[in-house]
């Protein structure tokens, strides 16, 4: 063995360790985090185009719906939709753990689907009512339906899930005012939408939730959390002041866990999975009762 080491060292094979050595110069480094932070700003600039652009165009070509006043033209119109529904952009929004909420979120819908009704109250930017569909498909569920305030969003939605056919329906109707019978679902699905309510339709969407739900059923919640970073809490207070209005109200002033309890009168079990230093989480209440 010492022989061989002797004679590839002076061998004129190419230097690894010297090759190895680049790709961590501090060169190098500097390079991919300028391209990194490039990326992000420019997802940032981009978003914050279509936002800014929609509410000039909401402002001062239509006469907003009390009802959907406090809704971005983002959700509203088809073009908007189109820009801003891109995996890299809400990807980029919920700092990489989008595919891991959606991830959770479809396990907690559990234990079986065959047989049972889902309903996703608001439709949501991404591929979360896809893979919400893959599993109801994949579990012979009786049916997934999907309600939006906004009709652009259901027909977003139905394009984006045409292939599962009759197994999904879509319903133009308001979350805090379904008009569905009573205990009628087995799962209901909320993916980020009470952050960008206001905070008396944040406890009317909780009470049409647990209203619409069966007993042993559950409602799942994605939503942001308050994070234990310092810099992640002050990061996301500039940008919820810049684009979500009523999402501190997630952090400051209502509790998922706590607006359930206060406001059905039911008994939840609650299980909570949090992500990124709590930055986020998915709340599955099950009703008891």
């Amino acid at each position: 063995m010492v022989g061989k080491t002797s004679h590839l060292k002076h061998c004129n094979y190419p230097d690894i360790r010297s090759e190895l050595d680049m790709t961590i110069q501090p060169d190098n480094l500097t390079f991919y985090i300028t391209a990194l932070a490039a990326v992000l700003a420019s997802i940032g600039l981009f978003f914050f185009l279509v936002t800014r652009i929609s509410l000039i165009y909401q402002t001062s070509m239509v006469k907003s719906d009390p009802d959907t006043a406090h809704i971005y033209w983002i959700y509203k119109s088809p073009l908007f939709i189109r820009l801003a529904d891109r995996m890299f952009v809400v990807s980029s929004i919920l700092l990489g753990q989008y595919s891991k909420l959606v991830d959770c979120v479809v396990k907690r819908l559990n234990p079986s689907l065959k047989g049972k009704r889902i309903l996703q109250i608001s439709c949501a930017f991404g591929n979360v009512s896809e893979k919400i569909a893959e599993s109801c498909a994949k579990q012979d569920a009786s049916e997934f339906v999907l309600t939006d305030i906004m009709q652009s969003e259901l027909d977003n939605a139905e394009r984006k899930l045409k292939r599962f056919g009759k197994l999904c329906t879509y319903l133009k109707q308001d979350a805090t005012n379904l008009e569905f019978e009573d205990q009628s679902f087995d799962y209901v699905v909320v993916f980020f939408l009470p952050h960008e309510l206001p905070s008396d339709k944040k406890d009317k969407l909780i009470v049409e939730a647990n209203r619409v739900l069966k007993p042993g059923g559950k409602v799942v919640f994605g939503e942001f959390h308050k994070p234990r970073l310092k810099i992640l809490e002050i990061l996301g207070r500039i940008y919820f002041y810049i684009f979500e209005p009523y999402a501190t109200e997630m952090w400051d002033t209502f509790d998922i866990g706590q607006a359930i309890e206060e406001n059905t009168g039911v008994p939840y079990k609650i299980q909570k999975d949090t992500f990124l230093f709590s930055n986020f989480q998915i709340l599955t209440a099950k009703r008891l009762a």
